[in-house]
């Protein structure tokens, strides 16, 4: 049998629905980070199944955060601030010397499941790397098969001017596999961040982001890259920007104007506007490092998005589509002697959203009318017939036909065994509740007297007269006329009218 599901709103704790169709909660946020000395040791961090990972140089710690706090979990750290993750959920922390180059510089892969941890000395193969104070997303799993891509800043003593390709094959460095790509556009700096990813076609690219300019899409070009521009609107100066696939869209999540302030944005590039905006909650630069970490992980209901600023806030973000409301079931009619017993013919009734009820007024012309309900008609189906819309049918709950009496609150109704419902003649109001399958009924009173023909306010041998006159006239008679209920004035009105006056008793 068909059932009506009733489901819920939640209300978004953040922002709500918006114009382009999605919905942002805040699911929590942790304002007071007053577990590191100074936001100098705790550049960088990112979100992962529901908690932070913060790397703090001062002590060369991992550190945990979740909803609640600091916890009592932590991994070993390194020299550098910079700390990321791979596809497989493996944490990178870097172990460059601070602030040198990554020249003979390690990376260590943890798991953050198992404790395991591995360590890797990034080859001259790689190409002599500058400065280089964060690191993106890599590739695989960096403690079997992966590739971190990662520049550094131009120097004096160091130079790149390409992607440097640092891989891992069985858990070994892969120096075959080590190199410098060739990018051509590529404008390095020591906040540079590349995050692999796969685009919207499935192909795989980098996001290439640097604190102040502009974001590029580096796509494969044999063993080099090509560069595209990413235009984002709004897009502020602090580093943080992630890929994101999500909703048949090519998406980015950066931070916005003010600069090195705590906004941020979903758009995709070349946009007019951003798809979600989330203004400054600041009115200054909260740390100076000019850094607002975003990241998210993506799953089929939609996306989890993890803002780390240090010395500012952590935050963890709920996007979804905001799926339009469900339009609301119909409500049909069966039978009531005005219409046959037909699956493919019945009165709709109309639909009340403020009380989410059905409504409809029925006039009942006969002595005895019965009536039941679908939400289907057969007419909407090709196959036609009772056995179409026996799935949609409901009724009276009761052994048989139930007859109303006029006495009780409400008449209970069902999807399975259900009984039609007869009822006297008359008007009716009908309101069908399907939240609390009951049906209310309500008879209409009219504001005359029947009978009373020449509108006295009472029945006598006058409007016998009266109604003769208007029959012998044709004169259009007054709804009172209408003595025996059958909707019609004639000879058989004036019968009735004598037969209540002669025995003194009128009924409805």
């Amino acid at each position: 049998m068909k059932k009506f599901l009733l489901i819920a709103a939640l209300a978004a704790v953040a922002l709500g629905a918006n114009a382009y169709g999605y919905k942002l909660e805040k699911l929590w946020t942790l304002n007071a980070l007053d577990y590191f000395a100074t936001t100098n040791d705790v550049r960088q961090g990112f979100g992962m199944d529901g908690k932070f990972y913060i790397h703090n140089k001062a002590d060369q710690a991992v550190y945990v955060i979740d909803e609640n706090g600091l916890t009592n979990q932590s991994f070993p750290g390194g020299a550098n601030c910079g700390i990321s993750r791979d596809e497989a959920g493996n944490i990178l922390v870097s172990n460059a010397a601070f602030p040198g180059s990554w020249v003979e510089a390690t990376l260590k892969v943890i798991n953050p499941n198992t404790g395991d941890l591995v360590e890797y000395t990034i080859p001259e193969e790689s190409g002599l790397l500058g400065r280089c104070d964060f690191i993106g997303m890599a590739k695989g799993n960096m403690m079997e098969d992966g590739v971190l891509y990662l520049t550094g800043f131009t120097s004096a003593e160091v130079f790149t001017d390409g992607v440097a390709i640092f891989s891992v094959t069985g858990g070994e460095v892969d120096y075959d596999n080590c190199y410098l790509a060739q990018c051509a556009g590529l404008a390095t700096n020591q906040s540079t961040v590349i995050n692999y990813y796969n685009d919207l076609n499935g192909d795989p690219a980098l996001l290439f982001a640097y604190r102040s300019g502009a974001p590029g899409k580096l796509v494969p070009d044999g063993d080099n890259f090509t560069r595209t521009g990413l235009v984002l609107p709004n897009k502020g100066a602090c580093n943080g920007v992630f890929p994101i696939i999500f909703d048949g869209k090519e998406l980015y999540l950066y931070p916005t104007v003010p600069n090195y302030q705590d906004g941020w944005a979903i758009a995709e590039a070349g946009a007019e506007a951003p798809l979600v905006e989330v203004p400054s909650s600041v009115s200054a630069n909260p740390n100076g490092i000019q850094c607002n970490w975003l990241n998210a992980e993506v799953d089929e209901n939609g996306v989890t998005i993890y803002q780390y600023v240090p010395g500012g806030q952590i935050s963890v973000y709920r996007l979804t589509k905001d799926e339009p409301a469900p339009e609301p079931a119909k409500v049909y009619m069966l039978g009531g002697d005005d219409q046959p017993w037909d699956p493919s013919n019945g009165t709709e009734f109309t639909y009340d959203a403020e009380n989410e009820v059905y409504t409809a007024t029925i006039n009942f012309p006969a002595e005895a009318n019965w009536f039941g309900f679908t939400t289907e008609l057969a007419e909407n189906n090709d196959d036609g017939g009772w056995a179409y819309i026996e799935p949609f049918r409901f009724g009276a709950i009761s052994e048989g036909d139930y007859w109303y009496t006029g006495e009780e609150d409400f008449i209970s109704l069902t999807w399975d065994e259900y009984h039609a419902i007869r009822i006297a003649g008359g008007e009716y109001n009908l309101t069908v509740d399907l939240n609390e399958m009951k049906l209310f009924i309500e008879k209409v009173q009219p504001d005359f007297i029947r009978g009373d023909v020449d509108g006295d306010n009472n029945v006598t041998i006058s409007d016998v007269t009266a109604l003769i006159d208007f029959l012998l006239s044709g004169a259009e008679a007054p709804a009172a006329a209408d003595c025996d209920g059958d909707t019609n004035v004639s000879i058989s009105d004036v019968t009735a009218l004598i037969d209540f006056l002669l025995s003194g008793n009128w009924g409805e």
